[in-house]
């Protein structure tokens, strides 16, 4: 049962990052659902998503997770965060993501105990929850959450990529290059000139630029805050912006 469960979790771990883009991936047990859909090449795709609160007790211990009632206890103790009314400090950690139990051991906290720890995808995720208290159950590659809202009604899509909403999640895609999964991270605030228009977005993510480490959860790193200038964030080298995902008005 133990070796059972160890390659599933490894499996789940690894599908945001190394599985080509077009892989139907495998059902791997009762914590995850199956979603099939289709792209717009009309080719099957298929997404998993996953239950945390489903998963064994002997796998949550292997990975250092509290149990479902110690979770939600933390969960209490967590304060849904305010709209910001000043732009950040640089290099700030605003996200709280893991906690000291009784013992001195980290656990992460409810939004971010999932699968994926490290991804972009799992730190958006956890921290569009933890500021909005709304649990993002669609968990593929960056570049398909332009088509999340499709599966909660209360999200939506922003395309003008001028109007910058602030807590929200901002979707980077290929530029040309498909094999690769894209990117997401979080706005935390914005600050515009005097016309109105977005001068500098400061966001917070997880495996990005200013992340060495890649692929694993790096404590001070992932989830601090990064300026950037308006044009800056728009693209790099390898990704353009392609649209925001929001709380639905």
């Amino acid at each position: 049962m133990k070796k059972k469960w160890m390659a599933v979790m490894t499996a789940i771990l690894a599908m945001s990052s190394t599985v080509p883009a077009l892989a139907q991936h495998i059902y791997a047990g009762d914590d995850v659902e199956k979603v099939v859909s289709y792209d717009e090449n009309g080719r099957k795709v298929i997404t998993l998503i996953f239950d945390p609160a489903k998963m064994p007790e002997e796998v949550r211990k292997q990975l250092g997770l509290a149990s479902p009632t110690e979770n939600k206890a933390q969960s209490e103790n967590i304060s849904t965060a305010m709209k910001l009314t000043e732009p950040p400090k640089e290099g700030e950690v605003l996200a709280n993501i893991q906690y000291a139990d009784e013992t001195g051991r980290l656990r992460y906290t409810s939004p971010y105990y999932t699968y994926g720890y490290g991804q972009c995808t799992w730190y958006a995720g956890g921290r569009f929850e933890e500021v909005h208290g709304i649990h993002i159950s669609i968990h593929g590659y960056a570049k398909e959450w332009l088509d999340i809202s499709r599966w909660d009604a209360s999200l939506e899509v922003v395309a003008d990529l001028s109007s910058v909403p602030e807590q929200s999640i901002a979707i980077y895609v290929p530029k040309t290059d498909n094999r690769l999964a894209g990117h997401v991270c979080f706005i935390e605030y914005v600050e515009h000139d005097e016309k109105g228009n977005p001068l500098y977005i400061y966001y917070t993510d997880a495996n990005g630029k200013k992340d060495t480490v890649k692929n694993a959860y790096t404590p001070g790193v992932d989830g601090m805050v990064i300026k950037e200038d308006y044009q800056t964030f728009l693209e790099n080298s390898q990704l353009k912006l392609a649209g925001y995902l929001k709380v639905k008005e």
